[in-house]
């Protein structure tokens, strides 16, 4: 297995450099060949390449998800990875990436907002411990509909590359790239979507990860 680390901030901020240490680690230990691709606003790697080494370091000014589409756009002729994770610096794993819950046919990640039957632990990326802790946003239902997914943190396959899932096509246009329009996007596109649990800390507000439907 060989993994796409795609970091991807408006900066590469000093603060995080604990997060990339821990982030790292984890994939050491799990003997996990992984590469690295930093995407800022400004050319400011030199604060996490004492830890890693960048593969590729790409400057774009744009919102977060166009820069997710055109760097995936420019290079997915050339990738040869199994797994790609999506991931701010501002994001501290507290547990390792379950890449054996993982679906190769969707996009992976935490939700925003839930309704349905599903029950998990960390599947929430609000109602965690810290000031997102009351915000709801999660409702049993039978059928699962009306679901957004986390913008922090997702991972995908391989396989969601050739579906065309990041193609830069009609992106740029869009005002606002929250959650909210991410997962229009993908909806739009047919990409399926997996809420999974990742426990995480969001260290710039000291955000945790909440629980779904417990």
């Amino acid at each position: 297995m060989k993994v796409l680390v795609i970091l991807c901030a408006h900066e590469m901020n000093i603060d995080c450099v604990n997060n990339i240490v821990i982030l790292n680690n984890y994939f050491r230990e799990q003997n996990i060949e992984v590469d690295y691709c930093g995407i800022s606003n400004q050319y400011d790697f030199h604060h996490y390449e004492h830890i890693i080494r960048f593969t590729y370091k790409i400057i774009n000014p744009n919102l977060q998800l166009s820069k997710i589409c055109d760097f995936i756009t420019q290079y997915k002729s050339t990738f040869n990875y199994t797994w790609y994770i999506k991931i701010r610096p501002d994001i501290k794993l507290l547990e390792p990436i379950p890449f054996d819950i993982l679906s190769e046919t969707a996009i992976n990640a935490r939700a925003r907002v839930y309704h349905g039957p599903k029950k998990i632990k960390y599947g929430m990326s609000v109602n965690g411990e810290g000031c997102y802790k009351n915000i709801g946003d999660c409702y049993f239902d039978n059928i699962e509909h009306d679901v957004i997914l986390d913008d922090q943190l997702f991972i995908f396959h391989q396989n969601i590359i050739h579906k065309n899932a990041f193609d830069n096509k009609n992106i740029n246009p869009y005002p606002k790239q929250d959650e909210y329009k991410q997962t229009e996007i993908w909806t739009n596109r047919n990409i399926p979507l997996n809420v999974v649990g990742i426990y995480v800390e969001f260290t710039k507000y000291n955000v945790f990860s909440g629980n779904l439907n417990f």
